[in-house]
């Protein structure tokens, strides 16, 4: 981000970059002379570089396992912000985007994610064991197991947002798991997840349905209508990229399985009409 401050002759320019050019803080010193009226007629512009997107970087927990239960394999990125309240927002979001609904944020990551694993493998000894108990299974080698995979990457860093994908599968006999891919957005200032309401204003939501459908349908479907079983809306919440706002749909929610996991980005300049104001200022803080 910038800031115009005015000086009032060559003289004090060169003084103050040299100022500035020791550290960003100094540049406050230049919005004080400003306000106190320094500036005059000969005054000339000085543009100040200051740091206003806050610090956040990435690391990442990786939790695995493996028994007669269920193969657990998952890689979490973890927030790591200077700003508490932001990290603990972006936290809350990543983690409940995991699985674990009453997240506050503030938890211990990697216990977090083990005590998820603990649930799920003892979910699969139940099940298992109930199923055991029903069919004799005379080669333990073939005897159902279960597994649970998740990957929570981030895709996109920019000023105005975050925005992670999640892919992962959850398989509990059967022909096949069910699989997941999607992303979700969190403002950048904030750290709080954009939700529907956050992206899309509540009046154009309905209102939207014809533009998505055409656009998944030339994106993914390559123009075949007959690969669509039904359309709706996605369950999933939008996400913001540098091309646009994602949309996604899970397995079965609008094509057979074998169709995947349709999705579409839609530029911005077809979403003006519907884009929220609040959406609007976190994309232009991005660009």
């Amino acid at each position: 981000m910038k800031k115009q401050f005015y000086v009032s002759n060559g003289s004090i320019v060169a003084a103050l970059l040299g100022v500035m050019m020791l550290g960003g803080c100094k540049g406050n010193k230049v919005e004080e002379a400003a306000a106190t009226g320094a500036a005059d007629s000969d005054s000339v512009v000085v543009v100040v570089e200051e740091e206003s997107v806050p610090k956040v970087e990435f690391d990442s927990v990786v939790v695995t396992g493996s028994d007669q239960w269920m193969d657990y394999n998952v890689k979490v990125v973890m927030p790591v912000a200077e700003d508490p309240d932001i990290q603990k927002n972006m936290r809350q979001a990543v983690l409940r985007n995991f699985g674990i609904k009453g997240a506050t944020g503030e938890e211990n990551f990697k216990q977090a994610i083990t005590d998820h694993k603990k649930r799920r493998v003892a979910e699969a000894k139940s099940d298992l064991e109930e199923m055991f108990a029903e069919n004799d299974f005379d080669d333990d080698d073939y005897r159902p197991k279960y597994s649970y995979d998740d990957d929570i990457s981030v895709s996109d860093v920019t000023d105005g947002y975050v925005t992670f994908e999640s892919c992962g599968d959850d398989y509990r006999a059967g022909a096949h798991g069910m699989p997941w891919q999607y992303r979700f957005s969190v403002d950048r200032a904030t750290g709080k997840q954009l939700k529907w309401a956050d992206i899309i204003k509540i009046s154009m939501k309905t209102k939207l349905k014809p533009l998505l459908k055409k656009e998944v349908l030339k994106q993914y479907f390559n123009g075949d209508p007959d690969m669509m079983d039904s359309f709706d809306l996605p369950g999933a919440e939008p996400a913001l990229t540098p091309n646009g706002v994602w949309f996604g749909w899970g397995a079965y929610e609008i094509a057979c399985f074998a169709a995947g996991m349709p999705e579409c980005v839609v530029p911005y300049d077809k979403l003006q009409d519907y884009l929220t104001d609040y959406a609007k200022e976190v994309i232009d803080r991005s660009r």
